[in-house]
C-alpha cells in the first residue's frame, strides 16, 4: 500500500494510529472546515505537510495551531501503522484519494468518512448492491426469508451489504457467500480480527468479500460506532432492505428511519409478508417501500427499480471539498 500525501496528510490529522492512543485527531466537523478553507484556497490535504500552511489553515479555521502541529508531527507513528497495516492485508483510502467510493460522497456529502480502512477487493467499493439489515434476534421465517434473498442477489451478481452484526447481517453476508456471490461488510469495531477470521479468509483470497470499516483496525465496539456506520451502509448500495426491526428501537431502526429522512434517500425496502415485527409496518408510514411479493420473476434490478418507476436522481452538494482535481505538488 503507497500512500498519497494527501492520504499522509488526512490519517495524520484524523486517523487514530494505534488502538491505545491518547491523542486526539480532528473531530469530522474541524476536517470538513479545514477541507472546506482548503478548497477556497486552490490547496489540497498534502499541502498541510509544509509548516508554512499550517499557520494560516488555523488562523483561517479556528482550530488550534498546535493542535494541528502535533498531529502532523506524528511521521513516525504513520509509518509504523502502516508497516502494521500492511502486514495483515489492511488498506486505507482517504476521502481526497481517487479511489475513494464516489457513492459516500455524493450521499453523504459532508458526512463521508475522511478515512475508509479495507481488507479484500478494494473494487467492490464501487459495485453498489443491496444492504440487508435486520434485528439480531430474527425469527426462522425472517431467517429463511433473508437466505432466500441473499442467494437470488448472489445468482444476479448483485453484492450483498450489511454490518456484519449478528442475527440477519451474518445471516445475509454468509448465505450470499455460500451461493458464489459478492458480499460488502461494513464493520462498526475491529476490521483486523474480523479480515483473519478463519470463514472470512476464502472469500477475502478469492475476491469475493470486502470488509470496510471508517474506525481504525483494531476499534472497539461501542454502539455510537454502530449507529454511525449504519449510514455507511445505506450510502454503499443502490437498495436498502429491512428483514426486521423493532418500533423506535435498535440500531436497525434507526438506521432505516436516518436513511428514508434524507433529501435524496436511496429505496428502502420492508419484508411485510407474514407476521412481522411493528417496526416493519412503521417503517412504511415513513416511505419505505413493501418488499414486492413477486421478487423471484425477475432479476433484483429488474425487480426493485420497477418498484420505483422514477428514482429521484442523487446530487453532490457545491460547497463540499471533495478534492476532484488532481493532486498539486506542495511547495518547498
Amino acid at each position: 500500500m503507497k500512500l498519497t500525501d494527501d492520504a499522509k496528510a488526512t490519517l495524520l490529522l484524523c486517523g487514530r494510529l494505534s488502538r491505545k492512543s491518547n491523542r486526539q485527531p480532528l473531530r469530522q466537523r474541524q476536517y470538513n472546515q479545514l477541507a472546506g478553507w482548503l478548497g477556497e484556497q486552490r490547496l489540497r490535504p498534502a499541502h498541510l505537510l509544509d509548516p508554512e500552511t499550517v499557520p494560516r489553515a488555523a488562523q483561517s479555521t479556528g482550530i488550534p495551531e498546535q493542535q494541528l502541529a502535533d498531529l502532523l508531527k506524528r511521521g513516525v507513528q504513520l509509518g509504523f501503522a502502516v508497516e502494521s497495516w500492511n502486514r495483515n492485508g489492511i488498506w486505507v483510502v482517504c476521502r481526497s484519494d481517487p479511489d475513494y467510493p464516489s457513492r459516500l460522497k455524493t450521499h453523504l456529502e459532508e458526512k463521508a468518512p475522511p478515512i475508509l480502512f479495507g481488507a479484500g477487493e478494494q473494487a467492490l467499493l464501487q459495485r453498489g448492491g443491496l444492504a440487508i439489515v435486520g434485528s439480531r434476534d430474527v425469527d426462522a421465517a425472517g431467517e429463511s426469508f433473508t437466505k432466500k434473498v441473499a442467494a437470488w442477489c448472489a445468482r444476479a451478481d448483485l453484492p450483498v451489504v450489511s454490518g456484519g452484526a449478528r442475527g440477519v447481517d451474518q445471516i445475509a453476508m454468509h448465505s450470499a457467500l455460500d451461493a458464489g456471490g459478492c458480499v460488502i461488510g461494513v464493520l462498526a469495531d475491529n476490521l483486523l480480527r474480523n479480515s483473519v477470521a478463519r470463514q472470512a479468509r476464502p472469500a477475502i483470497a478469492e475476491g469475493r468479500l470486502l470488509l470496510v470499516s471508517p474506525y481504525h483496525p483494531e476499534a472497539r465496539f461501542t454502539a455510537g460506532t454502530a449507529l454511525a456506520r449504519n449510514k455507511l451502509i445505506y450510502a454503499m448500495t443502490d437498495y436498502g432492505l429491512v428483514v426486521s426491526a423493532q418500533y423506535k428501537r435498535g440500531g436497525t431502526w434507526a438506521g432505516a428511519e436516518e436513511e428514508l429522512k434524507r433529501p435524496v434517500p436511496r429505496s428502502v425496502y420492508v419484508r411485510t409478508a407474514g407476521d412481522v415485527p411493528s417496526g416493519n409496518q412503521e417503517l412504511l408510514n415513513l416511505g419505505a417501500l413493501a418488499f414486492p411479493e413477486s421478487w423471484r420473476d425477475g432479476t433484483p434490478a429488474e425487480v426493485l427499480d420497477r418498484a420505483v418507476p422514477e428514482k429521484p436522481v442523487s446530487r453532490a452538494s457545491k460547497n463540499l471539498p471533495l478534492f476532484p482535481d488532481p493532486p498539486a505538488t506542495p511547495e518547498g
